[in-house]
């Protein structure tokens, strides 16, 4: 029945209620309190009556009869010289760590800091409690007088174990009462949280129903109206989004474009105007004209796999074959801008299923870069590696290097750092090592070169967060 009748109390008191049973838990307080005192107390007390102890060895001459006092107290004795060497003790163990075990610099400064005539201490040697009284003698030496305490910390964890136990037992009863108190609030939060969780996975059509009149209600119906806010602003956003990379897209293309029209127009121009140019010269021209035709058919056909990237075509191929077949083509470009080659392929490397052409040309657009970073010369470098379940490609220049604050975009579409260029090179490369389920990444330094790393998995299975595994 009071279950019931909470549902007409405000939200304010459905919290208030429950927090009132919680406040009960203040009887933590009351252990934590308790074994502090009782620690403070036994360990003032267990002070004292070792205190007492050094002053009765010292009056009865046992001070130089170290073996009597354990016989007598049961306690260890040491003597320690100025530097910390040990002189005597009725220990037995390792002392490699025996001074800054026994805190002895720590020990000397506060005796000479306050001009003690003794100090205190607890310490742990060898895996032992001690309550160490520290006595200055001539010569500077220490002589240490070792209370164990082992059964006192003992006692100590079994009443701290016992208050824990009690205050345990209180929060469970706590906790039992707050529950059934707590469950009817809790409830409608549920279903608004299961609701929100809908809609932070991407639906935006649902509505949260009203079960209830008081805040949480006025709470489901605010979420409601967000959730159509949303919905539009997502729409408004697509359309954005749309509209900002068609024009982005139409400006990238323009540019580049317009260079090669330029340099035919010019070239068809003079065809016409000079009728008397020799054939070799006409021919030249000609030439021209269709190297700048491919150039906007590369161009385009960039545009097109970034706009409607088509699906793969995959099959069991060799991985240093595929890249060997890039380094062949790029071989004369290559000597021409004056860039070493070193190859380091992985030996009997398993044959991996992949589309041969996409891959070839993502693996042009990472050289082609690398070159582009290098315009004085340098040294290119491929590597591949072997995993258990993956291949790592690692393509290493000693180029310009790339500015950090400029890496993190480095894949991303229309981002270049050159007057010319599309900018889609490397993200189409990202896209094709993703359709592998694969993937890749970049590391740089400037002024020291930059390492594209990409990972393809031995098995079709495998997903891109698996080809992480390897070198990362």
């Amino acid at each position: 029945m009071p279950l019931i009748l909470m549902r007409r109390f405000s939200i304010q008191n459905k919290i208030v209620l429950p927090f009132i049973l919680l406040f009960t838990v203040v009887v933590l307080i009351v252990p934590v309190i308790t074994i502090a005192l009782f620690d403070r107390k036994y360990d003032e007390q267990v002070s004292r009556e070792t205190q007492e102890w050094l002053e009765t060895i010292e009056d009865t001459g046992f001070i130089h009869q170290p073996e009597k006092v354990k016989e007598a107290y049961g306690a260890e004795v040491t003597v320690v010289s100025r530097d910390n060497t040990v002189n005597y003790t009725t220990l037995s163990g390792d002392w490699a760590n025996f001074a800054d075990d026994m805190k002895l610099n720590e020990v000397r400064k506060r005796i000479k800091e306050s001009n003690l005539d003794f100090v205190s201490q607890n310490v742990i040697v060898n895996g032992k409690h001690y309550k160490v009284i520290y006595y200055p003698q001539v010569y500077d030496r220490l002589y240490c007088l070792m209370r164990p305490i082992d059964k006192i910390a003992d006692a100590k964890r079994d009443i701290t174990l016992l208050m824990l136990g009690i205050a345990a037992v209180v929060i469970l009863l706590v906790a039992l009462i707050s529950h059934l108190i707590g469950r009817n609030l809790t409830n409608p939060i549920k279903d608004l949280v299961q609701f929100t969780r809908k809609v932070a996975g991407g639906n935006l059509n649902e509505q949260c129903e009203v079960k209830a009149h008081d805040e949480i209600g006025d709470l489901t119906v605010a979420f409601n109206q967000m959730t159509r806010d949303l919905r539009n602003s997502r729409n408004e956003l697509i359309t954005a989004e749309r509209l900002a990379t068609a024009g982005k897209m139409a400006a990238s293309f323009a540019h580049e474009i317009r260079n090669p029209l330029s340099s035919m127009q010019m070239l068809a121009q003079m065809l016409m105007r000079k009728e008397d140019l020799s054939e070799a010269r006409r021919k030249q021209s000609m030439q021209y004209i269709l190297e700048e035709i491919e150039r906007i058919d590369v161009i385009v056909k960039g545009f097109m796999d970034f706009a409607r990237p088509a699906s793969l075509n995959p099959a069991p191929r060799d991985l240093n074959q595929v890249l060997q077949e890039v380094l062949d083509l790029m071989e004369t470009n290559l000597n021409h801008h004056q860039i070493a080659l070193i190859k380091k392929f992985a030996s009997n490397l398993p044959q991996v299923s992949l589309d041969r052409d996409k891959l070839k040309q993502a693996f042009m657009n990472i050289v082609l870069n690398a070159m582009d970073a290098m315009p004085e010369g340098g040294t290119l470098r491929i590597v591949t590696l072997q995993g258990s379940d993956k291949i790592r490609i690692d393509i290493v220049d000693t180029g310009i290097g790339i500015p950090p604050e400029d890496l993190n975009q480095l894949f991303e579409p229309f981002f270049t750092t050159k007057s010319q260029g599309t900018g889609l090179g490397l993200a189409n490369a990202k896209r094709v090592l993703e359709q592998h389920g694969g993937d890749i990444q970049g590391k740089s330094v400037v002024g020291q070169g930059t390492t594209i790393s990409l990972w393809l998995p031995l098995s079709s299975e495998s997903s891109p967060s698996d080809s992480k595994k390897i070198g990362e």
